[in-house]
């Protein structure tokens, strides 16, 4: 192609070039962006484990205060009492049986995980805008090489004309 002479200037012939770069570039950042996706959903998902975690660990003294009960009659009482408590218990264990979930983790390791899975969204994002601006830079490559391409007057070109 060296010794071929063209007619056409060389950003023409570059133009299925750039479609390529520009489909390879949106491809990334939309692989990147479903990346994050899945990233955000595991967190929601180990944020309301969390949430039950301590919604659990909270009734812990209502639930021993039960078992210290030595009569039916007294444990029928003290669980009327703190009816709410055992509510938001048995609430939490269900959630638990649902999920598969056998033995609870600790909270600070489940906090350490919120945080580190935090800080991995928060650098797939930054990945996301660099690949989110240099598909929208060769996306407007692509337009003005379409529009090249198409003998459009540019916008300046009309502006001038109305002029």
């Amino acid at each position: 192609m060296a010794g071929i002479k063209s007619r056409f200037p060389p950003c023409v012939l570059a133009a299925p070039a750039e479609r390529k770069a520009y489909a390879a570039a949106h491809a990334d950042m939309q692989e990147s962006l479903a990346g994050l996706k899945a990233l955000e959903a595991t967190i929601a998902d180990k944020k309301e484990l969390q949430r039950n975690l301590l919604s659990y660990i909270s009734t812990k003294p209502a639930r021993d205060g039960l078992k210290a009960q030595k009569s039916d009659k007294a444990r029928r009482a003290y669980r009327e009492q703190h009816e709410s408590d055992f509510i938001i218990a048995e609430a939490a264990a269900r959630y638990f049986k649902e999920h598969g979930i056998r033995k609870l983790p600790s909270r600070k390791a489940l906090q350490e995980e919120i945080q580190t899975l935090t800080a991995r969204k928060n650098a797939g994002y930054n990945d996301y805008r660099e690949k989110r601006q240099r598909a929208q830079e060769l996306q407007t490559v692509k337009r003005n090489i379409d529009q090249i391409l198409r003998g459009a007057p540019s916008q300046q070109k009309k502006h001038e004309q109305e002029r």
